[in-house]
């Protein structure tokens, strides 16, 4: 039976795997937290499954995120030896090699990670692979680094016609090394924004818990005096919601519930505040995360790892602030 089930599941290989496992692995958790985990009076425990379901987005985005990561560092170190591979190229043919002869020359150099793709480019042509066929298979094998598909087009398009090829390669070469050397001017400049904007998180993060730790009580105080001359107080918002359900101003409340029972805070006014504060807490990580990618990588996509970072350290603090009572209601 294993053996069948084998057949039906894709190899670990696949990248589909990166998303069908921790898929498979997150609603394995929902399905124990929705019919396993059970309070006093049997119903599911909703604290438990909104733990289990911020844990699921975790296990399910936390391995793309990782493997986006592990793919954008392999282009960069790519990138980094790039300039460095088509000097040394033109060089070579310089001094009298053909182009193939180069690439042999250079794939005996020590250009970090771009070296075993050199040598995978040697061995397509000894095998008889077509040079322009190899081309587009280093191609396709960087398609996520736009400036070396540019670079190789190029390259590609001057063997074809028949050009010079050692012209061609200083004149890239050139060109990439200012292309990066704008990079990484840009990327140092823009790494202070990123900064202000975990700064900015942070900062946030703090008055958060100060507005839950110092205001809160006082709204739960109901009837403060005020000059003798009467009273005020702040009641719960989403009292009236039991009998309003169909209002779309009452969805938030059956979120705020849910926040609630995953940190165990009992219903009421502190518990309406308190969500409020922690869902403005998370928005304010997710969109910041967002931001910053945009700004230090020009990726919205490249933020969710920031996103993550912050919605996550919000998370922990407010849990550990709870646990260990210096908040909670």
């Amino acid at each position: 039976m294993i053996e069948k089930l084998k057949k039906h599941l894709p190899k670990m290989t696949d990248e589909n795997s990166i998303a069908i496992y921790p898929m498979m692995f997150a609603l394995l958790l929902l399905i124990i937290g929705i019919f396993f985990v059970k309070t006093e009076t049997g119903t599911p425990d909703i604290g438990v499954i909104g733990n289990l379901v911020f844990l699921s987005v975790l296990v399910i985005i936390g391995p793309y995120l990782i493997k986006k990561y592990l793919d954008y560092s392999w282009i960069k170190s790519l990138e980094d030896q790039f300039p460095s591979f088509l000097r040394d190229l033109s060089e070579s043919q310089r001094s009298g090699m053909n182009l193939i002869q180069a690439l042999s020359s250079a794939s005996e150099s020590n250009y970090g990670k771009l070296t075993p793709e050199i040598r995978r480019i040697v061995n397509h042509y000894t095998w008889g692979v077509p040079f322009e066929r190899i081309i587009e298979i280093f191609i396709s094998r960087t398609k996520d680094s736009e400036l070396m598909t540019r670079s190789m087009r190029i390259i590609k398009e001057a063997y074809a016609s028949g050009g010079n090829i050692t012209s061609t390669l200083e004149s890239v070469s050139r060109d990439v090394s200012v292309i990066k050397d704008a990079e990484k001017e840009k990327k140092s400049s823009l790494g202070q924004h990123v900064m202000i904007m975990y700064a900015i998180f942070f900062m946030f993060l703090i008055i958060v818990l100060s507005l839950t730790k110092i205001l809160i009580p006082m709204f739960k105080q109901q009837g403060v005096s005020l000059n003798g001359s009467g009273s005020f107080g702040f009641s719960d918002p989403c009292r009236l919601c039991s009998s309003i359900n169909s209002d779309l101003n009452c969805m938030p409340c059956s979120i705020y519930g849910i926040v609630c029972s995953m940190f165990g805070i009992n219903a009421g006014v502190g518990c309406y505040y308190t969500s409020l504060f922690f869902s403005m807490l998370m928005l304010q990580g997710i969109f910041g995360g967002l931001v910053a990618g945009q700004i230090s990588e020009n990726s919205v996509t490249s933020g969710l790892k920031h996103s993550m970072i912050m919605a996550g350290l919000g998370f922990a603090t407010f849990s550990i602030f709870i646990r260990i009572g210096f908040i909670g209601f």
